[in-house]
């Protein structure tokens, strides 16, 4: 039977998106170098993330690929987040205007150092 998600893996360029993640709440686990890879294990909110940091491994394509399209954190005010995170970050976070989905509540779309769409959502 399952029972719940376990991780999230997400492939990596550079500890740049170790250091965003951590803005969004998750801490750094565990960390193994590996030959062509390294793998770091964070936590936050509930959730296991698998990172996988390979800035050799080839960039997405411009428009989406077939698999994992985001993940979503809830949040209770949108503004308030992303003003919290323009705050604590060093660099400029990429976001999408607010807007609606299908039931009516906000979200909006923040995006990694790679690009990978993650969105907040006030529900």
């Amino acid at each position: 039977m399952i029972t719940a998600i376990h991780h999230i893996a997400i492939i990596i360029s550079s500890e740049n998106s170790i250091e965003f993640y951590k803005l969004l709440g998750f801490s750094e686990t565990f960390r193994k170098i590996r030959e062509y890879d390294t793998v770091v294990l964070m936590e936050g909110h509930g959730i296991n993330l698998e990172m996988f940091i390979d800035p050799r491994h080839p960039a997405s394509p411009e428009f989406e690929p077939i698999g994992v399209r985001h993940f979503a954190l809830k949040v209770d005010n949108i503004e308030e987040e992303l003003q919290r995170l323009e705050h604590a970050a060093s660099s400029v976070i990429r976001s999408s205007s607010i807007m609606e989905d299908w039931i009516g509540k906000r979200f909006c779309y923040i995006y990694d150092p790679d690009g990978l769409a993650i969105e907040l959502n006030e529900r």
